[in-house]
């Protein structure tokens, strides 16, 4: 009983880590909704603008702090807060083209992350439904620590091996599945809130979502709808591909 007890717990504390994420795509649904749709219907080239955008995040945020205390860049815009914004920008766009020269690198990093976070993802959505229904058919049955990391691995190692060998595809399946993810989640959410009973339940309190125990017809519509976005991702992709020749 104990140890099955430390399991739930640390599925538990897994979930919660994840929720903050869940609940900002429903409450923000004005910017969640429009960067699935551009995740779908852009996924040729929108995840390298966000590459580009990341990089440039990066130089001003964490990278200019440091080159600030350099005493000679220090003494060059103190009290001169053009100068500042200057440094601040060129940093920015250094580091922005410096992602783009390590480009496959950075690739197959954010290939391995994203598979990550999508194996995790899926893991804790469609993780206690799986669990009510095993346990029901086998009592004594206890998740092993390791799982949630195995499965999340796996797509980590896949998508980072398709990031390596194709970038292009590799940039569209991320893009659409990360899109996909998103509007079915939103989806699934709302219809778990209209109808408890059927699709079953997301809990949350005033801030955030705390639990995801969607039913079987939930889970069902959920991995329905992933795969139905999906498909759509990608046949529109392969659509703009034709027509551009």
């Amino acid at each position: 009983m104990g140890n099955v007890t430390q399991i739930q717990n640390v599925q538990q504390i897994d979930i919660n880590s994840f929720l903050p994420l869940l609940t900002s795509i429903v409450d923000y649904w004005y910017i969640s909704l429009p960067l699935a749709i551009a995740l779908l219907l852009a996924s040729r080239w929108f995840p390298k603008v966000i590459i580009a955008i990341v990089g440039f995040f990066a130089g001003t945020t964490l990278v200019f702090p440091v080159i600030a205390n350099i005493e000679y860049v220090k003494g060059l815009i103190a009290g001169n807060p053009t100068a500042e914004i200057v440094f601040t920008v060129l940093t920015g766009l250094v580091i922005a083209a410096v992602v783009f020269a390590l480009f496959k690198f950075i690739f197959f990093l954010g290939g391995l992350l994203a598979g990550f976070f999508i194996g995790i993802w899926l893991w804790n959505i469609v993780y206690p439904g799986i669990l009510t229904y095993v346990v029901k058919q086998y009592p004594g049955f206890s998740t092993p620590n390791w799982l949630p990391f195995a499965v999340a691995g796996g797509f980590a190692i896949l998508i980072g091996i398709m990031a390596l060998l194709s970038q292009e595809k590799a940039v569209s399946f991320i893009s659409i599945l990360t899109g996909s993810l998103i509007f079915s989640f939103f989806f699934s959410y709302w219809l778990s809130k209209s109808f408890p009973t059927l699709f079953g339940t997301v809990t949350r309190n005033q801030t955030q979502i705390t639990s995801i125990d969607f039913s079987a017809i939930g889970l069902l519509f959920f991995v329905i709808s992933l795969v139905f976005f999906v498909f759509s991702g990608f046949f529109a992709s392969r659509y703009r591909r034709i027509q551009t020749g």
